[in-house]
């Protein structure tokens, strides 16, 4: 009983804190009623406010903990010797809300999700998406949601798995994410999916297999905290 009252408990503070974080968000985006495009020169003020308040980022934060973040990727036997990109650092920074160790974290298992699925970084030929349609089934849309995140439709019937294999398939997902995420509007606002199942069938069930689910839940590490922060 004393076990199920402390989950129940965290459960309730865990939605509290979903609910306050959106209604600040809330309060935020009343202060634009513009919908943005994806691309983006600039930060609107509303996103400026949102990075300080809910991100907890300053200047002087942002390069005072990439500064303790590198420190600890130089003691690390897995990350020493790698020179990171300040502009990548501070993807992890903005996912952990400047937690230093849950950065480091998250980096971390990004390059044990390297080590151990390396082809997933190869890439595929530019020419899949011009002379192929299955790229076509995951689509950017052209315009932000009103709080500023990125936009994206899955439509899986349109993918054919005889006409793109499920290697590059996979390959072409997460490159879509690493992309996505050197946005800062992203990093900050995060994603919003739209998933279409209109007309999938068995063609595309069948790719759902156990490692691939399993691969799928590990690899949606790297990006999940981004969904809609």
């Amino acid at each position: 009983m004393k076990k199920t009252s402390r989950v129940v408990s965290k459960i309730t503070d865990n939605v509290s804190r979903f609910k306050n974080m959106s209604s600040s968000s809330s309060r935020l985006i009343q202060e634009s009623n513009e919908i943005l495009p994806f691309k983006m020169k600039h930060l609107p003020d509303f996103v400026l406010k949102k990075l300080e308040e809910e991100l907890k980022e300053t200047p002087e934060k942002k390069q005072k903990s990439l500064l303790e973040l590198k420190k600890l990727l130089d003691d690390e036997l897995l990350t020493s010797g790698i020179d990171f990109h300040e502009d990548f650092l501070t993807q992890y920074l903005r996912l952990s809300k400047y937690d230093i160790k849950r950065a480091f974290y998250h980096l971390r298992r990004m390059l044990l999700l390297r080590k151990k699925y390396s082809a997933l970084f190869d890439g595929i030929p530019d020419e899949f998406f011009l002379t192929k349609d299955s790229p076509k089934c995951i689509r950017l849309l052209p315009k932000r949601c009103p709080e500023g995140c990125t936009v994206l439709i899955f439509q899986y019937a349109k993918y054919n798995p005889n006409e793109l294999s499920v290697e590059d398939f996979k390959k072409m997902v997460f490159m879509l994410d690493i992309q996505m995420l050197r946005d800062p509007m992203t990093q900050i606002n995060g994603f919003k999916f739209i998933h279409d199942f209109q007309g999938t069938t068995l063609q595309q069930l069948k790719i759902c297999t156990p490692s691939n689910m399993y691969l799928l839940y590990h690899a949606g590490i790297v990006s999940r905290a981004f969904l809609n922060l």
